[in-house]
């Protein structure tokens, strides 16, 4: 006796008024007419990229340190940041990256996470939709695949579906050589650069660690960033004490030659450098990629021009890797240029093993320099 048949059909009625008249309103607009720009631009929410100059105040610290020193200085720029992540308060996260946080910023604003990435993840929208920025930490980044569709389908897709900004960064600890195994030690990068929305750092220096996750933080946008457990605490620099950014989408190069570019990102940076210490006689231009979206082409296009040579180095196993779509672009742009093929180096189309032989045979690393000097001799 609550419900009426004349309120039912009286509720109906308004509500199919209500569609009928905004349906009238639709079809009364003009046909889209599709263009290029104007899609493109829907992407991503514009970002007017704040340059913060470094100090002359350095301090010689690991890449671990450089994030950890961000993330921190972050904290206190923007007053709606907001981590979260499986540890990462008292204990400080699995790597001690978050160690003090909660004695400085409390618990409200370093927050332990239950085991459920997706969930997390989707949180870290929510915040962004009311106003906070968001920092989700991947225990390891192997673990995103448990909230691989809020990523891919929510925080890429919020911008160009109803202009709303995903203010997240995702953290991902990732990376082989610490005999971790196939479920700790993927750097899975390609996942997320085919997806339209999202940006991809992946830094290989504690100098770039920091000023790039500095941006990455300042950024509306959704940013997956790479950290390699491998370089956490092995690789030093001298890094500026006080804040800086770095521009997202500009390549490093780290050395000028004029026989071949060598093309690498993340560990495999480190992997080059040696490569050519061991072979001081091969001039080469080594460019670390530092964010592989947006891509720095240009860089990449006028390194190849000049030498002629191209390889690219990657951690990641090659089928379906970020170097098969910069070989290709780099056929479709430089072909003209070109003194040879352009080679890719990577990991075996396996999952990473446990054990250290099977480890070294599986990445990377072991078959670079047969292959850059059977490009040389090309």
């Amino acid at each position: 006796g609550v419900l009426t048949q004349e309120q039912d059909d009286e509720i109906r009625s308004e509500i199919k008024k209500e569609i009928d008249e905004n349906w009238a309103m639709v079809q009364a607009e003009p046909e889209i007419t599709a263009t290029y720009e104007e899609e493109l631009n829907d992407v991503y929410k514009p970002y007017d990229f704040e340059e913060v100059n470094p100090s002359d105040k350095k301090i010689n610290i690991r890449l671990i340190d450089a994030i950890s020193n961000s993330l921190k200085q972050s904290m206190e720029r923007h007053e709606n940041l907001v981590i979260m992540g499986q540890d990462i308060a008292e204990y400080g996260g699995a790597f001690k990256i978050t160690d003090g946080f909660v004695a400085q910023f409390g618990k409200e604003r370093i927050i332990n996470t239950p085991i459920c990435e997706s969930a997390v993840v989707s949180a870290g929208m929510g915040l962004s939709i009311n106003g906070y920025k968001a920092i989700v930490e991947m225990q390891f980044a192997d673990f995103v695949s448990t909230g691989f569709n809020p990523i891919v389908n929510l925080l890429a897709k919020s911008h160009y579906r109803w202009l709303e900004k995903a203010d997240v960064v995702v953290r991902m600890p990732c990376g082989g050589g610490t005999q971790a195994g196939p479920f700790h030690s993927q750097t899975n990068e390609a996942w997320f650069t085919k997806t339209p929305g999202l940006k991809v750092v992946y830094p290989a220096f504690p100098y770039d660690a920091k000023g790039l996750l500095n941006t990455s933080i300042n950024d509306p946008n959704p940013v997956l960033f790479f950290e390699h457990k491998l370089l956490y605490r092995s690789i030093y620099q001298d890094v500026p004490k006080d804040y800086y950014t770095l521009p997202l989408g500009k390549a490093s190069l780290l050395k000028e030659g004029k026989d071949v570019t060598i093309i690498a990102f993340g560990a495999a940076v480190h992997w080059a450098l040696e490569t050519l210490a061991k072979n001081p006689e091969i001039s080469a231009d080594l460019l670390d990629l530092r964010t592989l979206q947006p891509l720095d082409t240009e860089a990449i296009y006028a390194s190849v021009k000049k030498t002629g040579k191209a390889i690219i180095l990657q951690e990641d196993t090659m089928f379906g890797g970020v170097a098969s779509d910069i070989s290709a672009m780099i056929m479709e742009n430089c072909f003209e240029y070109l003194d040879g093929p352009v080679k890719r180096v990577s990991s075996l189309d396996s999952p990473i093993p446990f054990t250290k032989a099977l480890e070294d045979q599986f990445l990377s690393k072991g078959r670079f320099e047969e292959a850059l000097k059977e490009l040389m001799a090309y």
